[in-house]
């Protein structure tokens, strides 16, 4: 399986909710599954990054991370969604 990789730093295709409730924000352009949680119509995020900035991911942005990283999971604990941000700042450490 090719590894998909969100522009928040999300690895895509290591989500438990991939490939079926989720194809990936590089697919769905940021239109993710738990936005009924919030009301929002695309991730602010990606939203953010590649519409409006333009760059391919966030490592690329001089503010990482931003207030937009506030947000977390509804669907998470917050100890879940603290591991989550370190990993999606490491990931975007690591891509070019």
């Amino acid at each position: 399986m090719n590894k998909i990789i969100s522009c928040c730093g999300v690895i895509c295709s290591k989500c438990e909710y991939y490939p079926i409730d989720c194809k990936g924000c590089p697919i769905i352009k940021g239109q993710v599954f738990w936005l009924e949680y919030t009301g929002e119509k695309i991730c602010g995020i990606y939203d953010c990054c590649v519409n409006t900035k333009k760059i391919k991911h966030c490592g690329k942005c001089e503010k990482v991370p931003c207030d937009k990283y506030n947000g977390s999971d509804p669907t998470k604990t917050l100890e879940e969604n603290n591991e989550d941000l370190i990993n999606q700042l490491a990931q975007l450490r690591t891509m070019e």
